[in-house]
């Protein structure tokens, strides 16, 4: 059983991975396409930014719809989502028609982390979860090492549109394969009562009184803040402020990707290990406000990788922590999906406005600015954790 489920976790991290690279692969090109489509970088910002609108609307109603469809059409959905946005990306040349192609996309990213968790939760028995879930949380940092080292030499070789083609041929793929590997939700559910509205409306309400999910979600709003920008601008970074070249600054980003993968996994095993949720917590949203200060530092090699370090290995640590934990502190196995989706709703607000404004306080004062706007969100989602570890023991 234990091996069924490591091979189904293996395909949904496939598909975990391709929607980041779907998310990302306009960052390491992001000069060429503000040739091809004749508009500026900051306007480029919101062709990654409109990627994470569908998630604000869909994040809610996404624990709703997984009730109702079940995990295994939703993810072979959100599979199809993925494929539709790229194949009409490849054909078009416009950049508002390009926008609503990322919207599209953008679906796949909304809930596909609530989805790989509800899977996880069904695939794995509660005192194995850590690992898988914490595992779970990386898919976006190794989707990002792939994206900064393969889709320049992908549009040197094969133009600028390449990468569309690419990732709307692997997920079809993907979408084949979910449709015959994995289980119809019947055989997990058949002795759960169906969820009706009113009952549904009911659990949301629930989700949204229960005191503990208001400081996580927004530590994690904050945390997403904090990665997607600096995913999106690493490059940018290094080019602008540290004046190098694009080639060691998108393998610095790549660095970046390379060095979280492992933490997500950390943070399952000591969460596992040492029950101690709130502690790993709060330390890795100090150690992420640590490394938002260290963004002013990086003149040299090493400071450069120390930074990328730090930072990778808290975000990643903080992330998997969050849906770790999350599960946790809902009153029955119904509200999972809907907590995880409140919670996600903050992550992609996180996510939609941190490059917009980042972009803009760059533009209008300079790099140090910016930096020090990213450590005053970090310094949030310290307070939060503080905050959701004092409510927890209360509660108990």
């Amino acid at each position: 059983m234990k091996a069924d489920s490591n091979k189904k976790f293996f395909l949904l991290y496939i598909g975990g991975v391709l929607v980041t690279l779907s998310q990302l692969k306009v960052v390491p090109i992001m000069t060429d396409l503000s040739d091809y489509l004749s508009k500026p970088i900051s306007s480029l910002s919101w062709i990654m930014s409109i990627f994470t609108i569908s998630g604000i609307f869909l994040a809610i109603p996404g624990g709703m719809i997984i009730s109702k469809i079940g995990s295994k059409k939703l993810i072979v959905s959100l599979m199809g989502c993925l494929f539709l946005g790229n194949i009409l990306g490849f054909f078009t040349s416009s950049y508002f028609i390009l926008l609503i192609t990322r919207a599209i996309e953008g679906i796949s990213f909304s809930m596909i982390v609530m989805t790989g968790i509800v899977l996880i939760n069904r695939w794995y028995d509660e005192d194995s979860r850590g690992v898988p879930t914490g595992l779970w949380g990386t898919f976006s940092a190794f989707g990002s090492m792939v994206a900064m080292n393969a889709f320049e030499p992908l549009v040197n070789k094969f133009g600028i549109k390449s990468p569309w083609l690419f990732l709307a041929i692997l997920s079809l793929v993907m979408m084949l394969i979910y449709q015959f590997a994995f289980e119809d939700d019947s055989k997990f559910i058949e002795n759960e009562p169906t969820i009706q509205k009113t009952e549904t409306d009911v659990t949301l309400k629930e989700v949204t009184k229960n005191p503990l999910i208001w400081p996580l979600a927004i530590a994690q709003g904050c945390m997403a803040f904090v990665l997607f920008t600096l995913i999106t601008l690493y490059p940018l970074i290094f080019k602008q402020h540290y004046e190098l070249g694009t080639g060691i600054s998108n393998f610095y980003t790549s660095l970046f990707g390379i060095f979280g993968v492992p933490f997500g996994v950390v943070a399952g095993y000591l969460i596992d290990k040492t029950k101690k949720d709130n502690l790993v917590l709060i330390c890795s949203f100090i150690f992420m406000t640590i490394s938002t200060i260290g963004l002013n530092f990086m003149g040299n090699n090493i400071a450069s990788i120390l930074q990328l370090f730090f930072m990778s290995a808290s975000v990643m640590v903080a992330s998997s922590s969050v849906m770790i934990i999350a599960p946790k502190i809902v009153k029955n196995s119904r509200m999972i999906g809907l907590s995880i989706s409140f919670i996600n709703l903050f992550y992609y607000l996180g996510v939609f406005f941190g490059t917009p404004i980042i972009t803009k306080i760059v533009e209008k004062f300079s790099w140090p600015m910016a930096f020090n706007f990213l450590t005053v969100v970090s310094i949030i989602s310290i307070v939060c954790s503080f905050i959701f570890t004092k409510k927890s023991k209360e509660g108990n």
